[in-house]
């Protein structure tokens, strides 16, 4: 008897790894004959009924999923993820109050797993029960983060791009929630709105805050972007207008946001730190050329806010040993918002012999200029790319701010 029970077992347990596996394969491939022939094989299986209603999903036979997995609850009631299944493909026959039952039933024996409410949300505001649906959604992005940039966007179609109203609906709890939002409101040119986030964070910790100096400069919003920045790098608001101006501070390449912006890997050229060479100070900025290179890249550049409508004097020293070229190096202006719109050009920074050489430029900001864009290129030149050679050092730079004449 005892031998008997045994072989059964052994069997048994034979059947069911023959079937769930033949099951897997069939979901795989989306196999509606494996997926059949595991359920004959082992046809009173809730898991085998599941998965041969998901591959008849997955080939849009609703009709005879909705069979296979009403039969996968039948045998396993109490189990969340058919019921959730059942729903979804409820829903997708067009069977929406049936569908609502099956994703209700789901989420009361799982009533934290975010899927569900998810789509139970979806469904909801598909059958115009907004309130609902907004409230079921914003518990799947609190279960699971994953979802929250959805239902971000969601939220703001449904508000019809109310930045308010999106934030209501989605009711922040958390940083990772509010930056989320914040991102979301730069990408949209909302500066306001992502600033009001930004300001409500616990914590600078989470590396989205980078993220979102990016994204407002993307979407030129500079003075918003600012705000972020220099609250990253513990700044108060009575920072000069321009950062770093004789480059004591150190100069990261590559950096993205304000302070020098230097390339990272310059055609031809070596861009560096000079101690030995200084107007002010005990540095100033080094570039050296050594051949050909494209003359309008930028060498070092820096945003700086600035008002509209209001005259500026931007002053710098400059010098400059052996350097020959067709296309000598200079400093341009231009708004931050519109870099084919250029506020001011210096006339070109070699010097003669080993002196340093005042530059100054004036100009005036537009009617709508929030900020500007201070550039070191070459000139333009008849081929491109042009050869330079020699050395040029800049220091000292200050902008300020200047009564009209």
């Amino acid at each position: 008897m005892g031998v008997t029970a045994c072989a059964f077992v052994i069997w048994q347990a034979g059947r069911i790894g023959i079937a769930r596996t033949l099951a897997q394969y069939a979901l795989v491939a989306n196999d509606r004959e494996a997926a059949a022939r595991a359920v004959r094989i082992l046809p009173g299986d809730a898991e085998t009924h599941a998965t041969r209603g998901l591959v008849l999903q997955h080939t849009e036979n609703y009709s005879a999923a909705i069979r296979e997995l009403e039969r996968a609850v039948q045998l396993r009631p109490r189990d969340y993820f058919p019921w959730m299944i059942l729903g979804v493909t409820r829903d997708l026959n067009g069977d929406s109050n049936g569908a609502l039952e099956a994703l209700r039933q789901s989420i009361a024996l799982a009533p934290t797993y975010a899927k569900a409410h998810w789509q139970l949300g979806n469904l909801l505001l598909r059958m115009g029960q907004t309130d609902e649906a907004v409230k079921e959604l914003r518990f799947a992005a609190s279960s699971d983060s994953t979802f929250l940039p959805n239902v971000i966007d969601l939220a703001w179609g449904l508000s019809r791009n109310d930045s308010a109203k999106t934030v209501a609906a989605i009711q922040p709890q958390n940083d990772s929630q509010r930056i989320a939002l914040a991102i979301f409101f730069a990408q949209h040119k909302q500066g306001a709105a992502a600033l009001d986030q930004f300001r409500a964070l616990k914590s600078l910790s989470d590396e989205r805050v980078h993220d979102l100096v990016h994204e407002l400069l993307n979407t030129k919003l500079f003075p918003e972007a600012y705000e972020v920045w220099a609250r990253l790098h513990n700044m108060t608001a009575s920072t000069p207008l321009l950062l770093n101006g004789s480059f004591e501070d150190e100069v990261v390449v590559g950096q993205n946001g304000f302070g020098w912006q230097i390339p990272a890997e310059p055609s031809n050229m070596t861009i560096s730190i000079d101690p030995s060479q200084f107007q002010s100070g005990a540095k100033s900025l080094r570039i050296d050329f050594h051949g050909n290179s494209k003359p309008t890249d930028a060498l070092a550049s820096q945003f700086a806010i600035v008002k509209p409508q209001t005259h500026y004097q931007l002053t710098l020293y400059s010098q400059s040993k052996d350097f020959v070229s067709a296309a000598a190096p200079v400093i341009s202006v231009t708004d931050a918002a519109d870099e084919k719109t250029v506020l001011a050009k210096s006339a070109s920074l070699v010097s003669d012999g080993a002196i340093w050489r005042a530059i100054s430029i004036e100009f005036t900001t537009g009617q709508e200029t929030k900020a500007i864009s201070i550039r070191l290129s070459r000139q333009e030149c008849s081929t491109d790319p042009c050869a330079a050679f020699g050395a040029l050092w800049v220091d000292s730079f200050a902008l300020s701010e200047q009564r009209t004449k």
